[in-house]
């Protein structure tokens, strides 16, 4: 038993008795009705009380702890004798003060405890025999003890079960939620395991980095990026909700996005995390899931797709953004809807960053979050860096979702590498202007 347990259980036991032995004292001395035939028996009963009362004050532990929380209910019997016999014998007011020592002791652990309280009660009536020997046992006195042994031995009994049983169903909540624990924790460790490693590098041309942290253990966003052989594919998903459920459904987006590896359009893979979803809905309540996928090839052509997500951006080298606005439904609302794929292009020196709305909470909106990323960016546009700075403001700033980032740079080019090639500069005309996609991207989050 710890110092709090022990203090918490043995005070606020003590505390009722202790008050009752005050109001005693101040009786027995101004109400005549209560006579207090031996005023030194009086007063040792009160001493004990104190005693006893003070020993629930005591700073113990472990079995001294345990010791002294069986010792002073004992105590207690002595004073509430003494008590009863100086202040009527079994006319006393306080005979049913019995009553807490009883209860006290019976409440723990084993049925010995039963008879600890029956024979407290016991001494407590046959107290007076022993202080007046004189006195002698009426056959009222014979009765009284019969009823007072068949009733104490009977609440005794009666409380001691009562509170082992509710000792059994606290041991099983406590297993029941140890396991919970456990499993969550294994659910975590597996989230975590689906995780691409903390970078990557493609060549000496691209460069990715991100983080996810969940606001519980586990979370309902995920990000994930593997190697196409001829560049990087990205994703980044927000399950609505959070907990194991929204973690398993996270898993299998993930799975379903990784079946199209072998495919070149976004919105395809999209479309079988989509069929996916459909699929688990027959069985179990799937919530929707927004979600952004791009893949990025060396020569910098990005093919991008997304759910409902509307939270990505590119920040370019030459200071403006290009917001990657969504013009797609989330996944899993069980409506007929196709992706659509879009093509942009990611120049030497651009970094495109995608983020879960729970970046939101660490400003306070999509417009001052779009110039708090590009800020970050301009600092240092490597993506281990603006991964590192938004988990330090994470950190730093209260909020209740998920925080996902990923962030990819197409490192710019050597002075001696060969400018860009004719070839590639068309794409440049399908960029949409950034103030349209800024707008239709805060339209998608909106709603």
């Amino acid at each position: 038993m710890n110092r709090a347990s022990f203090l918490g259980n043995t005070l606020v036991r003590q505390t009722p008795i202790a008050v009752i032995f005050a109001l005693a004292a101040v009786f027995g001395l101004v109400i005549p009705e209560i006579p207090v035939t031996s005023m030194p028996t009086f007063v040792v009963g009160m001493a004990i009380a104190a005693v006893a009362t003070g020993l629930a004050f005591v700073p113990v532990h472990s079995r001294l702890g345990t010791a002294l929380f069986t010792i002073v209910p004992g105590i207690d019997f002595i004073a509430i004798a003494l008590l009863r016999t100086t202040t009527g014998d079994s006319a006393s007011v306080f005979t049913a003060l019995v009553v807490l020592p009883v209860f006290w002791v019976s409440g723990s652990e084993g049925r010995r405890y039963v008879v600890f309280g029956v024979v407290g009660s016991m001494f407590v009536i046959l107290a007076p025999l022993a202080l007046d020997p004189g006195s002698g046992l009426s056959s009222a006195d014979l009765t009284r003890v019969v009823v007072y042994l068949i009733v104490f031995s009977t609440v005794s009994g009666a409380v001691n079960a009562l509170t082992a049983r509710s000792r059994l169903r606290v041991r099983l909540a406590q297993q029941n939620e140890g396991q919970v624990l456990e499993e969550i924790g294994r659910a975590a460790a597996v989230q975590r395991s689906l995780l691409p490693d903390a970078n990557l590098t493609i060549g000496d041309d691209i460069s990715v980095a991100g983080t996810c942290q969940p606001a519980t253990s586990v979370g309902g966003d995920f990000f994930d990026w593997y190697d196409t052989g001829s560049g990087v594919a990205i994703t980044l998903g927000d399950v609505m909700g959070k907990g194991v459920g929204a973690g398993l459904i996270a898993a299998a987006v993930r799975a379903s996005v990784r079946s199209a590896y072998s495919v070149d359009d976004p919105a395809e893979a999209l479309q079988r995390a989509s069929d996916g979803l459909e699929v688990a809905s027959d069985v179990s309540d799937i919530t929707f899931t927004t979600l952004f996928h791009a893949r990025l090839s060396t020569d910098g052509v990005l093919h991008w797709a997304d759910a409902g997500h509307g939270l990505s951006a590119i920040f370019r080298a030459d200071g403006t953004v290009d917001r990657l606005a969504s013009q797609n439904l989330p996944l899993g609302l069980q409506v007929v809807e196709r992706w659509h794929t879009k093509t942009t292009r990611l120049d030497p020196g651009d970094v495109l960053v995608s983020v879960s709305d729970g970046v939101l909470d660490l400003w306070s909106g999509v417009d001052e979050a779009i110039e708090g990323m590009n800020a970050i960016s301009r600092e240092d546009s490597d993506p281990n860096a603006i991964v590192a700075k938004f988990s330090a403001l994470a950190a730093q700033i209260p909020h209740d979702d998920d925080i996902t980032v990923v962030a990819v740079r197409r490192e710019p080019l050597d002075a001696d590498r060969e400018p860009l090639d004719a070839e590639r500069k068309p794409l440049d005309a399908e960029r949409e202007p950034a103030a349209a996609a800024g707008d239709a991207g805060a339209a998608a989050v909106a709603a």
